[in-house]
């Protein structure tokens, strides 16, 4: 069964003071490990976000030791839609 996965890549608190460049590091991880950007970045108060997903069929390109679940993102899953 395929799925599509959905995560939130989040700045740090104090990332501002360094002109966000570890959560750039942290969205282009995501991009070599396969997923996708999502819609345009946004912000809560000094705190950046950026959307991704990875479909189910996506690949790595780069095997760079990291895991997929960590803290500087939210995860969400959402099941495909059957056809009925």
């Amino acid at each position: 069964m395929s799925h599509t996965d959905y995560i939130v890549v989040v700045s740090q608190e104090d990332d501002y003071l360094n002109g966000y460049h570890l959560f750039t590091e942290k969205v282009n991880r995501k991009m070599r490990s396969g997923y996708q950007l999502h819609g345009q970045p946004f912000n809560i108060e000094r705190i950046v976000c950026q959307a991704m997903v990875k479909p189910a069929d996506a690949t790595s390109t780069n095997d760079n030791g990291f895991s997929e679940a960590s803290a500087d993102t939210t995860s969400f899953y959402q099941r495909p839609v059957h056809a009925q």
